[in-house]
């Protein structure tokens, strides 16, 4: 027995108002997504040394930052959508 699965198409037509709201905060989340891809790859490239370039005793890599990972970034995603719908 095949069975079928049924989808729905809506088209919406916001207001002035309501379309520059959605783009307000897709434009905040865009920001917020390229904010945390920089933290997170600016973490990594301050934490690690390339392989070639490391001693085998040691190597000074200066302030070790706090670790950036799925839920600090989690909850600053919070505040962002706080002043998402504040504005």
């Amino acid at each position: 027995m095949i069975a079928m699965i049924l989808t729905y198409c809506y088209r919406i037509k916001p207001s002035a108002e309501q379309e520059a709201t959605m783009l307000y905060t897709l434009e905040l989340l865009r920001r917020h997504w390229n904010f945390a891809l920089g933290q997170r790859l600016d973490w990594l490239k301050r934490t690690r040394c390339q392989v070639n370039c490391c001693s085998i005793v040691s190597e000074p890599i200066g302030e070790i930052p706090d670790r950036v990972d799925y839920y600090t970034q989690q909850s600053d995603l919070k505040q962002t959508k706080i002043t998402s719908l504040f504005n």
